[in-house]
């Protein structure tokens, strides 16, 4: 609180023009300087990096500099905690470390992009490829405001008289004057920047005391902007020629759409959609310059990109450049082989009279799975070598989904049930060309006249599998989803070569299979394979199975049906899971058809498994989730195996039990079913400080429900009049949900007040003594709470000036 009401005084004293002023503040600021470059106190840096954040606009220059020099030496520096936080030191080094320092210290600098544009786009730039998450994250929003035209700046806060698109002239003066090296470094953050001065839009926020209002509009066609659209394309086109990847063409190319854009509310004049058009004409032309000798994916690109812009067409002179896209795009005969068998951003029609409706979708989709069909019966052994080459390149083409590619699955299913000899020399000959396309050839060769060829090869490559090191195992393993029979006996080998070098993710896919085939490929499956796989995750501590197989029809029939000991395998492996998520509750909801109690136990072991984790310093693991989607469903049904499971472990080991135990309870019983408190106030009747306790646990987590008051009362009945337990139950009926509003905690307040003012006439005297002092408690709380909301309203009036 020193520190808040210290920082409010520089707020105000900043704003003070006077020299006596200004040198108070710069002694501040000399300070802070020191500090943040000597220091190694967390808790002093934040401070410090706090009041340059209230005064650093002041002396902006001076500001950037010492947070420049501050974040490229404070990695170097061993932290330390305050005397009151070191015994937690491990545990809050995780959260309050050097790199939530930078974040702060971005956050502070990014305040100052208008002041020092130069040196904050140095300093963004510096940490874009950062090692830690949150700090990109920080560096890379950063960039982004950086580029983007605000209302206020661009016009003045009062719309008299802004610097217009100053600032975005200065981050292109920066990026100009870089040589090729640094351009080719930074092509990521540069790209981003550029895109960002390429928008439409024009956003502001204006703030009252108690709302944000978001406004937006479309930017003026003025010289200076002009200006730095035309420089941010150009600047574009030549990150795109010093590009060194495809993925980094693809998205210059998605950068330079961007300039094409018109604003979404379609409000812009005259002159703005003229100078879009300007640039969108520009854009093409580069565009149709690509085709004749690009990559078929980038051209594919710049097939759909440039349809779009043919669609959205702010003029006809636009409308005419990107038909000469088309027209270039339609004289490259090798691509429109490109895009029927891979073309999932191709455009299958003319411009001018394509229209993309569901039915339209599945005529094309019908014609290219013929036109597939007809390539892979046309390959003979004199056009193979051609056709090889096609594959290889198509099979080059970047994607994170496989599941774009299904034209060339079936291609080259089709290919291998038509020529089954040419399509064994290509996976024999140029395996790893093929590698992600594997599984469409080797299941139609297994269900063709090669199956022995495909055995053989696949023993091969079980043979040559080394750790660490690419092969195929997955590949082989996955194809028996969809050949159409299984051999046990080579997937018991793929698992156990699997195992040996150990390869996660083909063991995962062993279990899939299994899930997947068991039904038709008959009983021995689970014991033969299912079961050997999950044991062998479980050791290699993953449990990644359930996100392929959770859904399957097949397993929940499997689970339904699976005895005690299949049971044990799966509950075995799941309990290394960090989180039980959705995933992992349909699969316990399935096991819990069978045997309830098993599944609760499981979730007993997982809360003993965390208390252990945590005492060995580790956090990540989450025994119990939030809430339950549908478990709860059938762990309700046994209330008092529920409760005494949970007070078992509880007795054993207390640690968690507020955080775990006394959650899990609350997420079976949410609405506090009446069979679920006789449990409870059984627990209150047999007495016992633990027992108690224990009850209490419980009740903390319905945030102060009024279905909760019975049971309170007979707490307080139980205990003595000086009880420490009475401070408990007192926590326990005053805790709230989420609340809203500047007021929203003392309402709650009051309407706790309301929910138990009977309670002071209650005959029993242990709980009319009990409510009264409740109630003052309540009374005082919410008064506080009233006024400290009342001073902050009064504080953000005053800083927005609207007193």
């Amino acid at each position: 609180m020193e520190n808040d009401v210290r920082l409010k005084a520089l707020a105000r004293l900043a704003q003070s023009t006077t020299d006596a002023a200004k040198a108070a503040l710069l002694r501040e600021l000399e300070e802070a300087a020191t500090t943040l470059k000597t220091q190694t106190e967390y808790e002093t840096l934040l401070q410090s990096l706090e009041v340059l954040n209230v005064i650093g606009y002041r002396f902006s220059d001076r500001t950037v500099g010492v947070i420049e020099s501050f974040i490229q030496t404070i990695e170097l520096r061993k932290l330390t905690y305050s005397q009151a936080h070191e015994a937690f030191a491990e545990y809050i080094a995780k959260y309050s470390n050097a790199q939530s320092l930078i974040v702060k210290a971005v956050e502070v600098v990014v305040r100052l992009r208008y002041y020092e544009t130069r040196g904050v786009l140095r300093i963004l730039l510096a940490l874009y490829g950062h090692p830690s998450e949150s700090v990109r994250k920080k560096a890379r929003s950063g960039l982004d405001s950086l580029a983007k035209y605000d209302l206020d700046v661009f016009y003045g806060v009062d719309r008299k008289g802004g610097i217009g698109p100053a600032p975005q002239t200065e981050v292109l003066q920066a990026l100009e004057s870089m040589d090729e090296t640094a351009l080719k470094a930074n092509h990521e953050p540069s790209r981003r920047l550029l895109t960002g001065m390429l928008s439409p839009i024009l956003e502001g926020v204006s703030w009252t005391y108690k709302a944000a209002t978001i406004s937006h509009g479309t930017i003026p066609a003025l010289p200076s902007v002009s200006d730095v659209r035309a420089r941010s394309i150009k600047l574009l086109c030549r990150l795109y020629s010093l590009a060194e990847t495809k993925l980094q063409k693809l998205a210059a190319i998605n950068a330079l759409s961007e300039g094409t854009r018109t604003s979404d509310g379609g409000a812009a004049n005259d002159k703005t959609r003229a100078m879009i058009a300007r640039d969108s004409v520009e854009i093409l032309a580069f565009f149709a310059q690509l085709v004749p000798s690009e990559d078929f994916q980038i051209v594919q690109k710049i097939e759909s990109n440039s349809y779009w812009m043919f669609v959205h067409a702010p003029s006809e002179e636009v409308k005419a450049a990107a038909l000469k896209v088309e027209r270039a795009i339609a004289g490259n005969k090798e691509y429109a082989v490109y895009r029927t068998l891979i073309g999932f951003e191709g455009i299958f029609g003319e411009w001018s009279a394509y229209e993309r409706t569901s039915q339209r979708f599945e005529a094309i989709e019908k014609e290219r799975r013929q036109k597939a069909s007809d390539f892979a019966y046309s390959i003979t052994a004199n056009t193979y070598a051609e056709w090889r080459g096609r594959i290889l390149e198509y099979a080059k083409t970047e994607s994170d989904d496989l599941a774009t590619f299904p034209v060339f699955y079936h291609f080259l299913a089709e290919f291998a049930a038509a020529r089954p000899e040419l399509a064994l020399r290509l996976v024999t000959e140029d395996t790893g060309a093929v590698a992600r396309f594997l599984i469409p050839i080797l299941s139609s060769l297994w269900n063709g006249t090669h199956r022995e060829h495909a055995r053989k090869l696949i023993e091969k490559w079980v043979g040559e599998a080394q750790p660490s090191q690419d092969h195929h195992l997955f590949a082989a393993i996955k194809m028996f989803l969809s050949t159409s029979e299984m051999d046990i006996q080579l997937l018991k080998r793929l698992l156990e070569r699997a195992a040996e070098i150990k390869d996660v993710r083909s063991v995962r896919q062993v279990v899939t299979v299994a899930i997947a085939r068991w039904e038709g490929a008959g009983e021995t499956v689970p014991n033969e394979l299912l079961f050997p796989a999950l044991d062998v995750l479980t050791e290699m501590k993953d449990a990644g199975w359930i996100f392929e197989a959770w859904f399957r029809k097949e397993a929940k029939n499997l689970f339904a049906r699976m005895d005690s000991d299949g049971i044990e395998h799966v509950l075995r492996n799941l309990l290394v899971l960090d989180k039980i998520d959705y995933h992992a509750e349909e699969v316990l909801y399935r096991l819990a058809q069978r045997n309830p109690e098993r599944v609760m136990r499981f979730l007993i072991e997982r809360i003993a498994i965390e208390a252990q984790t945590r005492s060995n310093g580790a956090h990540d693991f989450d025994a119990i989730p939030f809430e339950f989607h549908k478990l709860q469903e059938l762990l309700s049904k046994n209330p008092r195996t529920a409760v005494h499971s949970v007070l078992d472990q509880y007795r054993a080991d207390a640690t968690l039990f507020a955080y775990r135990g006394a959650t899990l309870l609350k997420n079976i019983f949410p609405r506090f079913p009446e069979q679920f408190e006789a449990e409870l106030l059984q627990l209150v009747r047999e007495g016992g400080d633990s027992n108690l306790e224990f009850v209490l646990g419980v009740l903390r987590n319905y945030r102060g429900e009024p279905f909760m008051h019975r049971l309170c009362k007979e707490i307080v009945k139980a205990v003595d009049s000086d009880s420490s337990l009475l401070n408990k139950v007192a926590v326990a009926l005053e805790t709230t949900g989420v609340v809203s509003g500047e007021f929203g905690i003392a309402e709650a307040y009051e309407r706790k007040r309301q929910e138990v003012l009977d309670w002071l006439s209650d005959p029993n005297e242990k709980v009319n003594a009990f409510a009264k002092r409740y109630v003052e408690d309540l009374e005082q709380m919410r008064d506080a709470e009233t006024k400290r909301a009342e001073e902050g309203i009064a504080l953000r009036k005053h800083r927005l000036g609207e007193e």
